[in-house]
Order: structure tokens, then sequence, then C-alpha cells
């Protein structure tokens, strides 16, 4: 029922799902797209991908009755999901996780209502939301869905759609995923990580200088400073050489610039 009369009509290409940041001008700090943001929080964060598995298998968890419904009380035909009995709850289970997960991170669950043999709903498809686009008609209520996977394209109409989204202020026909909010945090965290592991490639030692010194304001001639940056390289750099000393020589010594985790 539509309680509100007209919505507003968008069928702009493109429309952006996310909440992204740009700060300074080096560009953006982390990705906008959608594809981008999962392959940093789902795909690369562990953090990010156990918060969104605990919620989905939790929904995945859920019994769902499959089993043929009374008719109603005013006498209406009953409309139910009739899967195949030997994989209505493997499928059932799987349907829910994945429509959790889209909906966490998407924002929104877009699921296809398949037809048995009679022409009756028989089975949910999980559509991914990405490629989805909801067509709007002149009032701006949606009409159709349009799927597109690479040149493929496909148009459902809009009661073949099971479209169950996020809350989202500022949109009429999308809902709001939490990727965008998160990406600072996915960011922030993935960076540090990164930053642990180059230092643990490093024997966790602090960074420092070699500074040459032999005490009449001499320099190293340029084969020697390319002799013994490649002699770093090759003999303390990485963690196969962890804990390795160093023989310095001809006026060279270390100068440690931050304190090690031991210190």
């Amino acid at each position: 029922m539509r309680w509100f009369g007209r919505k507003a009509a968008s069928d702009a290409p493109g429309r952006p799902f996310l909440l992204g940041a740009a700060w300074g001008a080096s560009g953006e700090l982390w990705p906008r797209s959608y594809e981008a943001q999962v392959r940093e929080a789902y795909l690369g964060n562990a953090v990010a991908q156990r918060c969104v598995r605990l919620v989905s298998e939790a929904v995945g968890s859920v019994v769902v009755d499959c089993s043929p419904a009374e008719a109603g009380a005013l006498g209406e035909p009953p409309a139910t999901l009739r899967p195949s009995p030997e994989y209505s709850q493997l499928l059932t289970t799987a349907l829910l996780e994945t429509a959790a997960t889209h909906l966490l991170l998407h924002g929104n669950a877009f699921l296809h209502v398949g037809l048995d043999g009679r022409g009756e709903p028989g089975r949910l498809f999980a559509l991914r939301p990405e490629r989805v686009k909801v067509v709007t008609d002149g009032g701006g209520w949606p009409s159709a869905y349009r799927y597109k996977a690479g040149a493929a394209e496909r148009s459902y109409p809009a009661d073949a759609i099971v479209h169950v989204r996020a809350v989202h202020p500022l949109d009429d026909h999308y809902g709001l995923g939490c990727l965008g909010a998160a990406a600072a945090a996915v960011a922030v965290h993935n960076a540090a990580a990164r930053w642990n592991k180059a230092l643990l490639d490093n024997a966790a030692r602090p960074s420092g200088a070699l500074i040459y010194d032999p005490g009449d304001g001499s320099v190293l001639a340029p084969a020697q400073y390319e002799r013994l940056k490649a002699e770093m390289a090759a003999e303390f750099a990485g963690s196969g050489n962890a804990g390795r000393p160093m023989l310095l020589e001809g006026g060279l010594k270390w100068q440690a610039l931050s304190l090690s985790p031991a210190d």
C-alpha cells in the first residue's frame, strides 16, 4: 500500500551506495567503491569479517518452517515457499547467511523468487546487491529491478524480487551498509597490521642510522656508499637475519632513532 503517494523518482546511473571520505590533496585515504571496501574489510580484515560472520551465522541458525501454511482468516490462499524437501534446511541456512551478509555489508539484500512447475513460488535466490539497480516509475516507486553481470543484463518485474534493505535516512530506494562508516577504522587497522609486519620482518628492531664519522670531515666515496647499501640489504634486512650482529668499520657507528619493544 502506498501510504504517502509519490516518492522521489531517481534512476541515475552509478548511484553511490556507500559513504566515504577524501582528505588532503593526495586524494582518498581509503577506497570508496563497494568492491574495494569489501576486499579491504571482509576479505582483508579479520575483525570486520568476524563481526559480519557472527551476525550472519546467527541469522542462518534460525529455523524456517517451509511447510504449507493454512489459509488465512479471510480465506485468502496461503503464500508459502516450497523448496525441495531434501535440500530445504541446507538451502535455507545458506540463503539466510548470504542475505544477512549482503544486508550488513551493502545495506541491501535482493532475493529472486523462482517459480516451480505450477507457476508458484518455489525457491529464493540471493542476487549480488552491487549488480542490482532499482528502476522506478513516474511516481518514484520501484517498477522493476535490473541485474547486470558483465555484459549480460536482465530485468525482473518488481513482484519477482524481494528487496530487504537497511535504514538509510537520505535514500528512498537503497539501504545503507556498514562499510562506509567502518572504512576509516578498517584502513587504520590494516595499516597498523602492515606496519607491525614490516617491523617483525626487521627483527622488531628500532629504526636507526649508520653514521660515518672518521674524524677528519671526509665522506664516503660513491662506490663505498653503494657497497654499504648492498651489504645492509643482503646481510641484515629481513626476518632471516634477525639478531645478527653488525660489523662496523672505517668510522661507522649505529645510532638508534627509537626504542625497541624490549626497551
